[in-house]
């Protein structure tokens, strides 16, 4: 399905997890510019899924050590991802399909995706999660929602995971006061340490070279990368409701794009809570309780 407000255009696949597909936003002087690493439409795999688009991170993101949660003292095993082995990888709302709800007006611009999620090895609660769209010419906001329908206290977390377009000399921006330092498995080895001056970037800068997953913690919600643009100079902003305190900024070693995720938590963030680490930005959820946030990408 698309989404179109002007020359901006939004696709969305319900089928595939939820995710979006492609953006194209409209800056006041270069006019249309794709935003995002483009994600194939016609090919979905719930488990090896292809680098690209946005999906949603929900009922948490990225790692959870050995597969293994530990809830009010009592361990629960889950079932591990093949790319992560032992650990599972953000969550498995993106792994299923969406449904989405009929348009209560003509608006071409928004668009309402719902998910009912049975308990299952891979999360043993129920839950529903919903994503708001709202596209205009110049950016996209969407509004995540997790509610806990089981009878249980359920732990949560939510976050967006954007692929972005890049290049080598792209200007990347961000205000953080923390980062969590990691093993090879990209898991927290215990608290959070605070930022050094050269890991600041208050004011945008090129990105070291390389690989990178950094996680950080005390995030301000804003952040700005600079896009592949003709002519050069387009930049998109990142705005962030309080609730995604932490930020992932991704890379591979090929540069062949960019991830900036808001998140609510830290990686494996359950666990290190439960070992009494503070800072993880970890919620419980009880039974029919709800958790909310919007994230905005904006065109400057």
């Amino acid at each position: 399905m698309e989404l179109r407000c002007g020359l901006a255009r939004l696709r969305l696949l319900p089928h595939a997890g939820g995710r979006v597909s492609a953006l194209r936003l409209v800056d006041r002087v270069r006019g249309a510019v794709e935003v995002l690493h483009p994600y194939p439409q016609d090919v979905f795999d719930p488990l090896h899924w292809a680098k690209g688009g946005i999906y949603p991170l929900m009922p948490y993101s990225n790692r959870i050590d050995n597969a293994r949660l530990s809830v009010g003292g009592e361990m629960l095993q889950l079932r591990a991802h093949p790319d992560a082995a032992p650990h599972t990888l953000h969550g498995n709302a993106q792994a299923q399909v969406w449904v989405a709800e009929p348009a209560e007006s003509s608006d071409a611009n928004t668009a309402v995706l719902r998910l009912h999620s049975a308990a299952s090895d891979a999360w043993p609660w129920q839950y529903e999660a919903a994503q708001h769209f709202k596209l205009e010419a110049s950016s996209l906001t969407i509004t995540l929602t997790l509610t806990n329908r089981d009878s249980r206290a359920m732990p949560a977390g939510i976050g967006l995971h954007p692929y972005f377009r890049h290049h080598a000399e792209a200007a990347v921006g961000y205000t953080a006061s923390d980062i969590w330092p990691t093993d090879a498995a990209f898991l927290p080895l215990g608290s959070a340490r605070t930022l050094q001056n050269r890991e600041q970037a208050d004011r945008p800068r090129r990105l070291v070279g390389g690989t990178m997953t950094d996680y950080l913690g005390g995030w301000n919600g804003r952040a700005s990368i600079e896009l592949p643009s003709s002519p050069p100079g387009a930049v998109l902003a990142i705005e962030a409701d309080p609730v995604f305190g932490h930020l992932v900024v991704h890379r591979p070693d090929s540069g062949a794009y960019l991830c900036l995720e808001p998140v609510t938590h830290v990686a494996n963030g359950f666990n290190l809570a439960a070992q009494g680490v503070l800072g993880t930005g970890t919620r419980v959820l009880l039974s029919g309780e709800s958790m909310a946030g919007s994230v905005s990408f904006k065109m400057l």
